[in-house]
């Protein structure tokens, strides 16, 4: 094959591919906050409780990235969908965690 015929024209092949890897990152990142408050007592409090506000975000953010990769790689058969149904099971998985502990936290306020 010759210079000029692996030259791709239309550009399509310098498209970056969107494989869900922004959204198994995002997943991980969330479900390891969560355990955040549970590191010892010699950690600072600034560090053990300031990744738990950014739990239900990053969660969220992992299942929207997903579902927009898994969208993108609707045609293609040749694609690995792994990353991005990881990284929804992962974002899925912060999202009820953080919502259940909210629901906790508010039912036990009220029984004060």
């Amino acid at each position: 094959m010759s210079s000029a015929q692996q030259i791709d024209p239309s550009g399509e092949g310098a498209r970056p591919q969107l494989t869900g890897a922004w959204s198994l990152v995002l997943g991980t990142i969330a479900v390891a906050a969560i355990g955040c408050p549970l590191l010892p007592e010699s950690v600072p409090s600034q560090l053990r409780y300031f990744p738990v506000y950014f739990i239900l975000p990053l969660g969220i953010w992992a299942v929207v990235s997903g579902g927009i990769a898994l969208r993108r790689m609707r045609g293609d058969e040749g694609a690995s969908r792994i990353r991005a149904r990881a990284g929804i099971t992962l974002g899925t998985v912060a999202i009820v965690t953080a919502v259940a502990v909210i629901v906790w936290a508010c039912w036990a306020l009220r029984h004060i």
